[in-house]
């Protein structure tokens, strides 16, 4: 079975595709894009084996997506579906495996499937030996140093060396342990622990819940290998410093070193952002970390607009199109990043993008009550004239 990522902006073209391939069979649809960008971003997550791709698309079209997927070196197959054979020439320089034609034709795509499978196949072989040497050295690993591995941006996970994986019985439990774990280091009052996992409950019960919440969690480390690390001294509650490390605690760490550097480079900045797995406990309502949250994406955002324009300096503007683009995807508001955006699209020579984008910021700042500032109207106006003289 092959895992597979489609990718078209039109979702009648999509659902065919998906049709058809349930049809062939002997293929997994893992997800589904209507843009390059968004397809970069899945692809990464989802690692499938191949990628069905339409060429024409607004943003990043299909051929520079297998550019930046050969570029990145994902290992991952990209067969373009299109209506136009014009395409044919350009789709096998970017080492496409397959080119198929609209309408698509059941036998044609039967033998695409079957090529990217034997394809598949090759890459496999070489990603079993390679895992087998990756898993002796997990080994050597574990039996070295004990450590509790967390992840909190992007999500909450936590696993040891042997990637055994914690499993918490309550959303409660899985709340004091990221609590506990955010504030690392730190020897923690049981009161504080109780107003701020259960402010609306009377105190008698909060300290039920705690100690309940407390017992799980120390059967769950004893689980992983870590009795012992969650200690209670004087009405305060800490897990050992020495136990834990988290992703967190990581990107911080790097930042520091990052803005101590006399210069930066694309590739620290990439680097760095590369440990930003997404939103401080993404996808939980914790109260508590709010004010983190924001500042901790703000320390990110900052990074992408750095590196934007970097990009834009050495006339990279493909990747820079790229961050921004991410960057919008969490900052939705943000009007510096939209005319990073604009100025990168009429550098590429998609000025009609330019256009598209500008009055996105216009719809999205009206629902702030606000008009654009004078800065990005007049960058505006000028591209505009420049497109009128050229």
């Amino acid at each position: 079975m092959i895992r597979a990522l489609l990718v078209d902006d039109e979702e009648h073209a999509l659902r065919i595709l998906r049709i058809l391939l349930e049809r062939v069979g002997e293929v997994e649809i893992v997800g589904e894009a209507n843009n390059g960008f968004d397809a970069l971003e899945k692809l990464k997550r989802l690692r499938p084996d191949v990628v069905f791709s339409d060429i024409e698309m607004p943003g990043m079209n299909g051929v520079e997506l297998a550019e930046r997927i050969g570029n990145e070196n994902l290992d991952i197959q990209v067969v373009f579906v299109t209506a136009y054979d014009r395409y044919a020439i350009s789709a096998f320089e970017r080492d496409a495996v397959d080119y198929l034609l609209k309408p698509l034709e059941m036998d044609r795509l039967v033998k695409t499937v079957q090529r990217v499978k034997k394809e598949a196949a090759k890459n496999a072989g070489r990603d079993e030996i390679a895992a087998a040497a990756a898993v002796a050295d997990e080994r050597k690993a574990a039996d070295e140093s004990p450590l509790l591995r967390v992840r909190i941006l992007g999500g909450i996970s936590a696993c040891n060396s042997r990637q055994e994986r914690m499993k918490w019985r309550t959303g409660k439990e899985r709340e004091l342990f990221a609590y506990l774990t955010f504030r690392k280091g730190e020897r923690i009052h049981r009161d504080v622990i109780v107003d701020a996992l259960w402010p609306e409950e009377h105190y008698q019960k909060s300290k039920v819940y705690l100690h309940t919440c407390v017992s799980f969690l120390r059967k769950d480390l004893k689980q992983l290998g870590f009795e012992g690390a969650l200690l209670y001294e004087g009405e305060k509650y800490h897990i050992k410093e020495e136990v834990i490390e988290t992703d967190y605690e990581l990107f911080l760490s790097r930042v520091q070193e990052l803005k101590a550097a006399p210069a930066t480079t694309p590739e620290a900045l990439e680097s760095v952002l590369a440990l930003y797995k997404g939103q401080l406990f993404k996808d939980e309502d914790y109260a508590w970390a709010e004010e983190d949250i924001l500042k901790i994406e703000q320390v990110a955002g900052e990074l992408r607009m750095e590196l934007a324009a970097l990009y834009e300096k050495s006339r990279e503007y493909m990747k820079m199109t790229d961050v921004v683009f991410k960057h919008l995807s969490v900052s939705p508001y943000d009007e510096e990043a939209y005319r990073l955006m604009m100025r990168a699209q009429f550098a590429s020579g998609k000025h009609e993008e330019v256009f598209r984008i500008y009055h996105v910021l216009l719809e999205r700042l009206g629902e702030l009550g606000i008009e654009p500032s004078a800065m990005t109207v007049e960058l505006y106006n000028e591209i505009r004239q420049k497109k009128e003289r050229a």
